[in-house]
């Protein structure tokens, strides 16, 4: 209960924090208050490598490890760009995943996990988009602030199209092509993997079922072998 009262903490606080990067980043804001916001930034990538090193300290396989939360290490580097800081929903997102193995069924979740690879399809869909819109950003003069190039990013990737945002270079419209090809494949998993997930829990109920329906049976034939027993002895 207590590490998991640590870890909604730890989920808490760093949605405060990319709400607070993102907004610093997008609006202008006075010194003293962009200086707060960086300072609990700081301080918030303190805690996790913290938190970090003593799990790595406490795990059974160090490098298994390692390789595991190679892109968390990432979302803990406290750079002041627009990239490591969007890298701080990276973090999050493992964060809840080691919130949910807590609260849940351990074993459940895990083996749900390696078998979808839900997490990781989850974090990949992260860096690309904080990728795509950077690049779009950077390559592209018709799409002048990060805010438009989000919005570009999430209409492609979605297939959407409103056309209230086109890229104008050969370099824009390359990306552009990318982040819809993308998008169309990180969707796709994404539902293959919930409809997985829930065919599953149909035929884990239906087996789950029938297996009581055959202990039922092994019961009521139990009875009616000592019956014929007891007809027998008399």
């Amino acid at each position: 209960m207590k590490r998991q009262l640590v870890y909604f903490g730890g989920i808490v606080l760093t949605i405060f924090d990319i709400l607070f990067l993102i907004y610093i980043t997008f609006y202008p804001v006075d010194t003293s208050f962009k200086f707060n916001v960086i300072a609990f930034d700081l301080f918030l990538c303190a805690c996790f490598w913290v938190e970090f090193l003593y799990s790595l300290k406490k795990s059974d396989d160090r490098k298994e490890y390692l390789k595991n939360n190679s892109l968390g290490i990432l979302g803990m580097l406290p750079f002041n760009s627009v990239f490591m800081r969007a890298l701080r929903f990276v973090k999050l997102a493992q964060l809840i995943k080691i919130f949910i193995l807590i609260r849940d069924d351990e074993k459940i979740v895990s083996d749900f996990l390696k078998k979808t690879y839900l997490d990781k399809v989850i974090i990949i869909a992260i860096v690309f988009i904080v990728a795509v819109t950077i690049l779009v950003w950077l390559v592209d003069s018709n799409i002048a602030d990060f805010k438009t190039a989000i919005w570009y990013t999430f209409a492609s990737m979605t297939s959407t199209g409103y056309g209230d945002v086109v890229p104008t270079s050969t370099s824009g419209r390359i990306i552009g092509i990318v982040a819809m090809v993308g998008g169309i494949i990180i969707f796709s998993m994404i539902t293959a993997i919930i409809s997985s997930a829930y065919v599953s829990r149909l035929n884990r109920d239906k087996r789950k079922d029938l297996e009581s329906k055959i202990d039922n049976l092994t019961a009521e034939v139990e009875k009616l072998n000592n019956k014929i027993d007891e007809l027998n002895k008399r």
